[in-house]
């Protein structure tokens, strides 16, 4: 291959091909690393020693031309420093974890050695996987590599920015309320967050049990795809762990999208987004086209699927859920409250960033002369 592989597909091929070895992988990753992390900030630990080991053995196996290698066979790869490798610094973040070396790797991280990936490091992420901008590392905000200027996403920021910055072909990050969707939104690669129970959660630092998910961020829909049927599957170790066997994910991408609907939610665009780049426009979500709906589609007009104006969700119940009456329209259920109308809620725990002076939010407000003081 003339150009350096990149996305896990090209990797595994070149490998095969004998173009490149693993060992020549892991030392561009490291070459990669060295030069664009100081400013990204996307590694929180090596795992050198490690690293050296899968490489050697990929390349044996691969030069003795060893049947049925999966994929990731030699590929370099990281993983979140909320999942646990065993004798690896494993912080999540924090420096209440410092130096804590797991006596045990978790299940998301062991199928992926298992397959012969070659684990570069750990990813630095929000304390605890608790933030959306990966500026609360207690080691460091990680940039995000197209623009220093701006967050990477959160909390699986690191995960993200080493992908996007061409460190590793593939990483583990970890979503709770959207902590692998949005750092892949904002990093410009593919994210996948699977349904809760597919992939284990065993060594994984929790932050919400009931939630959190472990999945890859990849170059590619077919790369995010094969790491996902790699670490996918039942497992004892995990009770939250589904039973349901895993059917193959690379054979929905060969079957192609004809046929497929988009769904736009109107919620999903209020006031204050931005409709930027390629996607519908505003007149596009206000009025969408013929088929967007749910099933009260199928019971309309003449079965090609007539449009339904009603939104997919009924804001005006829950907002009445939350007591607050009439909704405003598209946009946000929870309207913001003026200064003159803040009242004590129950529901709040802690100071309210309008009257907190620490809070962002506080000092905005103070200086256009609306804050409660």
């Amino acid at each position: 291959m003339s150009a350096a592989p990149e996305t896990l597909a090209e990797c595994a091929a070149a490998l095969r091909a004998g173009a490149v070895t693993a060992v020549e992988l892991l030392e561009r990753s490291r070459a990669r690393i060295a030069a664009l992390d100081p400013q990204v900030n996307a590694f929180l630990s090596r795992t050198d020693d490690l690293a050296d080991r899968a490489a050697v053995e990929a390349d044996r196996l691969l030069s003795a031309g060893t049947p049925g290698l999966p994929a990731l066979c030699g590929v370099p790869v990281a993983v979140k420093d909320v999942l646990c490798v065993e004798g690896a610094e494993t912080t999540a973040g924090s420096l209440i974890l410092r130096g804590f070396r797991p006596p045990y790797t978790a299940t998301a991280v062991q199928r992926l050695l298992d397959a012969g990936a070659v684990l570069v490091g750990k990813t630095n992420c929000d304390e605890f996987a608790m933030g959306s901008s990966n500026e609360n590392s207690a080691y460091g905000p990680v940039r995000n590599p197209w623009d220093l200027g701006r967050v990477p996403g959160g909390s699986s920021g690191g995960s993200a920015a080493a992908v996007a910055a061409r460190m590793v072909p593939l990483s583990l990050g970890t979503d709770t309320g959207g902590s692998i969707r949005q750092p892949a939104a904002l990093c410009g690669v593919v994210g996948f967050k699977p349904t809760y129970g597919r992939v284990s959660r065993y060594g994984l630092i929790a932050f919400a049990s009931s939630l959190d998910q472990v999945g890859p961020f990849a170059l590619s829909v077919e790369d995010a795809a094969t790491c996902f049927a790699a670490v996918a599957g039942h497992d004892p170790l995990d009770g939250t762990s589904s039973p349901t066997s895993v059917e193959d994910p690379l054979g929905g991408l060969r079957e192609g999208v004809d046929g497929l609907r988009l769904g736009v939610p109107h919620e999903y665009f209020g006031e204050g987004l931005d409709l930027a780049g390629p996607g519908p426009t505003e007149d596009q979500i206000a009025d969408p086209p013929l088929g967007v709906g749910d099933d009260r589609d199928r019971d309309a007009g003449d079965g090609q699927g007539a449009h339904d104006p009603r939104p997919l969700v009924d804001d005006r119940r829950i907002a009445e859920s939350l007591g607050q009456g009439e909704p405003a329209g598209p946009g946000p259920i929870v309207r913001p409250v003026p200064p003159d109308e803040h009242q004590p809620d129950h529901r709040h725990v802690g100071p309210s960033p309008q009257r907190d002076p620490r809070s962002r939010q506080h000092r905005r407000l103070l200086a256009a002369g609306h804050a409660p003081r």
